[in-house]
């Protein structure tokens, strides 16, 4: 997955880079500040209608929508695909909290109406149902928290050092969220209705299953953001 969503830890990591290496709409904090995290909120938050619009000297496209070429979860006999995704709701991101040094990034994101649009298909058991299908598929994620969790490494290049971030992880937090997936158990329409029905009235439970796309879309493309920033900004511009 190589496009990309992290608006807020993009600017946030860009906050502290050298101002002639950045764009203008990215102001600069110092490290060694007691208010650095405090410094970095502030300027991360000021930057997200700029990089949703989509940054080509960064290598951000466009985030409104995002598309997505595919999410793939697997584990113990539970498979979803999802391809062809269009992700909207990326313009409403706030970053609400960001704790960031040399060793890790810990930061919690809030995204208040997060869709993820696609063509799906899925075979395994949620809630004990033995679920099979394929067509299209709307998971929506209202009020989100996501915290997100990853160590820094520093290595050398070309006689820099550089920073290198680790396999995030995510946890979220939802006021709700809703499910639908056309063509369950392979066109029985009645029963594709009442299982639909089904998860978004237990959907809490169905989120342990059917969130991992979600966690999977958000971790994968922070990762992939972010390590475009560091592969070209010497740790040394980062933390000045």
């Amino acid at each position: 997955m190589e496009y990309q969503f992290a608006v807020l830890l993009a600017a946030v990591l860009c906050a502290s880079v050298a101002s002639q290496q950045i764009p203008s709409y990215i102001k600069t904090c110092n490290y060694k500040s007691p208010d650095f995290n405090k410094c970095a909120l502030e300027n991360g938050n000021y930057a997200i209608p700029y990089i949703v619009k989509g940054d080509r000297k960064l290598g951000i496209p466009s985030l409104n929508p995002l598309k997505l070429p595919l999410v793939d979860v697997t584990h113990n006999d539970f498979k979803l695909t999802l391809k062809d995704i269009e992700v909207s709701g990326l313009e409403n991101t706030h970053l609400k909290s960001i704790n960031l040094d040399k060793t890790k990034l810990d930061a919690v994101l809030h995204i208040e109406n997060l869709k993820i649009i696609g063509k799906y298909s899925i075979d395994g058991k949620v809630l004990l149902l033995t679920l099979q299908g394929e067509g299209p598929a709307n998971i929506t994620a209202v009020g989100g928290d996501y915290e997100v969790k990853a160590p820094i490494e520093i290595y050398t290049k070309n006689g820099e050092n550089y920073l290198k971030l680790g396999k995030p992880e995510m946890e979220i937090k939802l006021q709700r969220a809703y499910f639908h997936f056309e063509n369950l158990l392979n066109g029985d329409d009645r029963l594709g209705s009442e299982i639909n029905d089904l998860l978004n009235e237990s959907w809490e439970d169905v989120l342990k299953d059917l969130g991992a796309p979600i966690k999977e879309t958000i971790s994968t493309v922070i990762e992939s953001i972010v390590s475009k920033i560091t592969e070209k900004v010497p740790e040394k511009n980062i933390f000045p």
